[in-house]
């Protein structure tokens, strides 16, 4: 099995060069802080589907971006998994979609190199919120393309969330400005398991076993 940092080496750039328009619609978002809760967290009685979290930071303007990669103790997804993981999201957190791109990644490792997302990205929120058809019937999401984000303010966590996911990987990529790895743990543990509103929403699970 891959390692995540293998993983990582194909699919990730300098920060500074990931943290690319989309995000910085979220400055007005920069003082809004994730909903506090005085219950005492309690525990899933199930395995996490998260094996392993890289926490990474970088600026755009004066305002910092947290980015959590994580490794998923899953089977590599597919398209139609993350099309429709997105159209999840859009409905049962985000207020609305203010960013949606596909891409491609580059195939070759001197590409790779220098290669800056925003080059082989393509914006769709325009179009797409022109028509509101649900993205799972969005007629740009019906071919398969190496990547797809979708950005927006979150309901759960009272902030501006990005979520990136990469064709055929095990990876998901969390921007937020919620510096915090227990709370997006939370948080993307509930989205895996699609629990928003739940009983079982915003709550951590066992660790993975170490091999």
């Amino acid at each position: 099995m891959e390692t995540f940092y293998q993983v990582l080496a194909v699919i990730t750039g300098p920060v500074v060069g990931i943290l690319v328009y989309g995000l910085i619609e979220g400055k007005r978002h920069a003082k809004t802080k994730a909903k506090v809760t005085n219950k005492a967290d309690t525990m899933l009685d199930d395995v996490s589907y998260i094996q392993e979290m890289e926490h990474l930071h970088g600026n755009v303007g004066n305002v910092v971006w947290q980015q959590y990669d994580i490794l998923l103790a899953a089977q590599h997804y597919g398209w139609e998994t993350m099309v429709d993981y997105a159209a999840y999201i859009e409905s049962a957190d985000f207020d609305s979609i203010e960013s949606l791109t596909i891409g491609q990644i580059p195939t070759d490792a001197e590409s790779a190199d220098h290669w800056n997302p925003s080059d082989l990205s393509i914006e769709l929120a325009h179009v797409y919120n022109q028509n509101k058809v649900g993205l799972k019937n969005f007629e740009r999401l019906t071919e398969e393309q190496a990547r797809l984000s979708i950005y927006g303010h979150s309901r759960t966590l009272n902030s501006p969330v990005k979520i990136v996911w990469f064709n055929q990987t095990r990876v998901l990529r969390i921007f937020s400005l919620i510096n915090d790895e227990t709370l997006i743990t939370k948080y993307v543990e509930t989205l895996i398991r699609r629990t928003f509103g739940t009983k079982d929403s915003m709550k951590l699970a066992k660790p993975v076993p170490k091999e």
